[in-house]
């Protein structure tokens, strides 16, 4: 493991580190896993969207050239291995022979390269990381080229990332959807996609020629076994509903679940509460690009008005699941977490904000803010929020949509001005969504926009320390986004359910349903 791995992740291994129910026990084939979601996926297509959901269902399906161990550093997946040279410009990757996409065709480079293309084109990690790219390209059926304008220290954390991830679809999958979202969801993944029934469930089910890796299962890696016959998504909006249904057995694994009932679940013999820290942090995302929060001094005095602890308490409700942390990155991730450029966090200062408001020239405008009750955390932060505000002399106009609607419609900045959303972890800050310009709210800014490329290239912790010090201090300055504070999940599951592994990356291949 290298040195940069060993400073900032080691602490994350404990994220993934639960034993299993039964020390000794056989794992078990067969059974339907019933997962209880917060709701409808905005879209099947990896490379199209960051919305975690997405992620969470079809990279059971789909696989990247490499993934990450228990400590968040990079591992082939399908890839075999790869050499670097030409002074850190040029990765020479070998892919795995025999793996099979789920319609049958083995996987070779020439569907690689245009997936590793695709990605680049359309996902916002992709989009990042391709300007430092030249080309990619099949030296052979199984062999692939990554030519680099110069050295990265991203290059395969951001293969490995399964969020908004660089999955190998079939080429003619890709040629089939053009410059629109694929038509056809097949992987080369331990379960293959059956149907999509809206409102009900996705399903899919054990690909029986799945070519799996020999090592055993390190974190994210190793070998993956389908032991459930099929995995049913179910989309369940209602967070009671999902809570009731898993202590009842109708599912075996609850979504994000209030975390007011930890001690409650807890006292149920029959469920695990999982917690996931870190996870996340709850923002709200302005609209850079037009409207009211285009203008500088207005996001400014959105930050201003805000106080965090009773957002983040109406959010969360447990105060062993939230902390108030300006820092852009986690305490877990070591020398990337400082507190040095944090300057407008938690002012808590509505006087502040009434000045800059009046120094901005508002007027009354409503603030279109776009949230959602499937995630309750977005909703009741969001109403709190607007209250503070309120208070401050803003007038915001609070929408509430369903979850895949939200990120259909913050893609149009004609649409709102603020988003309700959270950014999850990302083992490399380079990549970071929360940080990027192609991103929905479109924060752009010349020297923060350097630094990121800056921070992609370079490999050394401290050098990358400094840089993240210094775009902390350009966020809050010009309020590139807005965070509320870092926030932990509560996922229960059933005991019958062997073998999960709860953690950052939701996943059920590993795992088995008891009799």
């Amino acid at each position: 493991m290298t040195t940069r791995a060993l400073t900032v992740f080691a602490l994350l291994a404990l994220l993934v580190a639960a034993p299993p129910a039964t020390a000794q026990e056989t794992p078990r084939m067969g059974g339907v896993l019933k997962a209880a979601m917060i709701g409808e996926p905005p879209s099947l297509d990896l490379h199209w969207t960051t919305a975690v959901i997405v992620q969470q269902i079809t990279w059971h399906v789909y696989e990247t050239l490499y993934t990450y161990d228990k400590s968040f550093s990079p591992i082939p997946m399908l890839a075999e291995g790869h050499t670097i040279t030409d002074a850190g410009r040029r990765y020479t990757i070998t892919l795995r022979k025999g793996v099979k996409f789920h319609n049958g065709k083995e996987m070779t480079a020439a569907d690689v390269v245009p997936s590793l293309q695709r990605w680049g084109k359309m996902s916002t990690a992709g989009k990042a990381l391709w300007k430092n790219i030249e080309a990619v390209e099949a030296k052979d059926p199984y062999t692939v080229v990554v030519h680099l304008k110069g050295p990265s220290g991203s290059l395969l954390y951001a293969f490995a990332s399964p969020n908004n991830g660089a999955a190998i679809y079939p080429k003619e999958v890709m040629a089939a959807a053009g410059d629109g979202q694929i038509k056809e969801v097949i992987g080369t993944g331990p379960y293959r996609f059956v149907e999509h029934k809206p409102d009900r469930h996705i399903k899919l089910a054990r690909f029986k020629d799945y070519a799996a890796r020999t090592e055993p299962a390190d974190g994210w890696g190793g070998k993956r076994t389908a032991y459930a016959d099929e995995i049913l998504f179910m989309p369940v909006p209602d967070v009671s509903v999902r809570l009731a249904g898993v202590e009842t057995g109708e599912y075996h694994f609850a979504q994000n679940i209030k975390q007011d009932q930890y001690e409650r679940i807890k006292a149920i013999p029959a469920l695990d509460a999982n917690i996931i820290k870190p996870y996340g942090w709850i923002t709200a995302v302005p609209n850079h690009k037009q409207g009211v929060m285009a203008s500088k001094k207005i996001r400014q005095a959105f930050l201003a008005a805000l106080d965090m602890e009773p957002i983040m308490a109406a959010g969360v409700g447990n105060k062993d699941f939230y902390r108030l942390d300006g820092a852009l990155f986690y305490p877990e991730q070591g020398l990337m977490h400082s507190q040095s450029g944090v300057t407008g966090y938690n002012q808590k200062s509505k006087d502040r904000a009434r000045a800059l408001l009046k120094e901005a020239g508002y007027k009354g405008e409503p603030v279109r803010w776009i949230t959602t009750k499937e995630y309750d955390w977005m909703y009741t932060t969001a109403l709190v929020a607007r209250q503070q505000m309120e208070e401050a002399g803003f007038k915001v106009d609070l929408q509430v949509l369903d979850w895949a609607t939200l990120v259909q419609r913050r893609n149009k900045p004609e649409l709102f001005d603020v988003f309700s959303t959270g950014f999850t972890f990302n083992p490399d800050p380079a990549l970071a969504t929360s940080l990027q310009c192609n991103w929905p709210g479109w924060w752009c800014h010349e020297e923060k926009d350097r630094l990121m490329a800056d921070l992609a290239r370079e490999t050394d912790p401290r050098k990358r320390r400094a840089i993240i010090e210094r775009t902390q201090a350009i966020f809050y300055d010009d309020v590139g986004r807005v965070k509320l504070g870092d926030y932990f999940l509560l996922e229960p599951t059933r005991k019958e359910l062997r073998g999960f592994r709860s953690g950052v990356y939701l996943h059920f291949w590993n795992a088995w349903l008891a009799r």
